[in-house]
């Protein structure tokens, strides 16, 4: 009798010590705690060993969760500000950088094709040196010998001309009038993806293409400084620009190329592209005349020549990298917005360094062309997320995407859209405006989930952990 009394005395010490924790009524004489003197409440809403009953109330984790959807909102937004104004800061410098090297009224050094060539062995090195000490942006497929000469060499052919032509043109030409005209670049792309069946002819497209070449007409035919040498230049260049961005959607969609990220597509295009450069400037330039000038006189003067030659070259890898880190961080709709803008800050910044005059003709054709340029990328961002729409299902079930978060519709983008979002500077490197062939790249690498992992929902955020 004593040893069973034991045993229902053990037994109701259990039942009190749980009839505490949970404040269950298991009969008349217990009675529950209140929310707000139970301990239960203190347990953190994130406690995987909570039970529901545990967890915070709703309110307060919904508030609690906003609170931490703001902050890194806030902390996201921050980051991507800092990588627009450094694409905007190493661009812009670029162009004047350009401008001040080969002009007659400035550092006067007449040999673009042979810069131009030099820049393509530091971009090399550069990209060579980032494939060698980060192992997961290595390519898994490399071309063939065959594809390399038969399809990389002809982008890597028309690029060459693309930024030796730019870069002569700004002999001659203000940097105000050089931007204007190379607007003209995606006039071009339409024409040549429509002869390689890129893209279907329609109505709008074409539309396009002739409002960008009316404000092309415009911006040309009121030019105060017109110069017809550097005129042809840079209307040479964006033709040959047009071509590139055209063999360059050709090479994005053979995946087995390789060209996964801008560091590998720097490491296979440069060298081609800086030996074309460097046989192209014996006969145009020529080497005699370039090491017999007041640039090389002497072992001094040489060397400071050859350190302004380079700070260009990394000047260009500089820009190519804000480009996609910007583009990584965000999508293809901050890129194509962003770089509208900043062809007009690069007019606006040559008005000020150079003394560039801009009559109200110009600016009506730049606006025209501008108008031209964001509503083809408007077209173009209207395709890609009708495209995505018809995937939204997969992509909920990889738990990727949620129809209403704005920053999963990035997503969106960023993992089935291959639509390209052409650049109108010249050193810019083609495998980079195209954000379906960075996926592999981007789910590889992509270090910053934190960021938008926590403007997602709860259970997309768990998905992303999970991966």
């Amino acid at each position: 009798m004593i040893h069973g009394a034991s045993l229902d005395g053990a037994t109701a010490t259990n039942n009190i010590a749980m009839e505490h924790r949970h404040g269950i009524k298991t009969d008349n004489t217990t009675t529950p705690q209140s929310p707000i003197e139970s301990d239960v409440y203190t347990l953190q809403d994130d406690d995987p060993l909570s039970l529901p009953s545990e967890r915070l109330l709703p309110d307060q984790s919904n508030g609690k969760k906003l609170s931490q959807q703001n902050i890194a909102l806030i902390k996201s937004s921050g980051i991507n500000l800092v990588w627009i104004l450094t694409w905007y800061l190493f661009a812009t410098f670029l162009s004047v950088y350009n401008k001040w090297m080969f002009s007659e009224e400035h550092y006067n050094f007449q040999f673009p094709l042979f810069v131009s060539s030099t820049h393509m062995v530091v971009q090399f090195t550069f990209a060579g040196l980032s494939l060698l000490l980060v192992p997961k942006i290595r390519p898994t497929k490399r071309p063939s010998v065959k594809d390399y000469i038969l399809k990389v060499f002809p982008c890597a052919l028309a690029t060459s001309l693309d930024i030796g032509l730019s870069n002569f043109s700004l002999k001659t030409i203000t940097l105000s009038f050089y931007t204007m005209c190379k607007s003209s670049t995606l006039a071009f792309v339409l024409i040549f993806a429509f002869l390689f069946r890129l893209e279907k002819p329609s109505f709008k497209l074409i539309g396009i293409i002739f409002i960008i070449l009316i404000g092309v007409l415009l911006m040309v035919s009121d030019e105060t400084e017109f110069e017809i040498v550097g005129f042809i230049c840079v209307m040479t260049a964006s033709i040959c620009g047009g071509i590139r961005w055209a063999l360059t959607e050709v090479l994005l969609r053979k995946e087995s190329m390789g060209l996964t990220n801008p560091f590998a597509s720097i490491f296979f295009l440069a060298p081609a592209q800086g030996i074309i450069l460097f046989i192209l400037a014996a006969p145009v330039e020529g080497y005699p005349t370039i090491f017999r000038s007041a640039f090389f006189v002497s072992f001094s003067e040489g060397i400071h020549t050859t350190g302004i030659i380079l700070a260009g070259g990394c000047l260009a890898f500089c820009m190519i990298m804000a480009e996609f880190f910007l583009i990584k961080r965000t999508s293809v709709v901050t890129l194509s917005v962003c770089g509208i803008f900043k062809e007009v800050a690069t007019i606006f910044i040559s008005t000020l360094v150079f003394g560039d005059i801009l009559t109200i003709i110009n600016s009506i054709g730049l606006c025209i062309t501008l108008f031209g340029i964001a509503l083809y990328n408007w077209l173009k961002i209207q395709r890609a997320t009708r495209q995505g729409r018809k995937d939204v299902h997969d992509q909920e079930l990889e738990g990727m995407l949620d129809n209403n978060d704005e920053n999963d519709l990035n997503h969106q983008h960023h993992r089935h859209s291959r639509e390209p979002m052409y650049s109108m500077v010249a050193e810019s490197t083609p495998i980079l405006m195209v954000d379906g062939a960075m996926t592999n790249y981007r789910d590889h690498v992509d270090s910053d989930s934190d960021d938008n992992l926590s403007i997602n929902k709860n259970h997309t955020r768990e998905q992303y952990e999970l991966r």
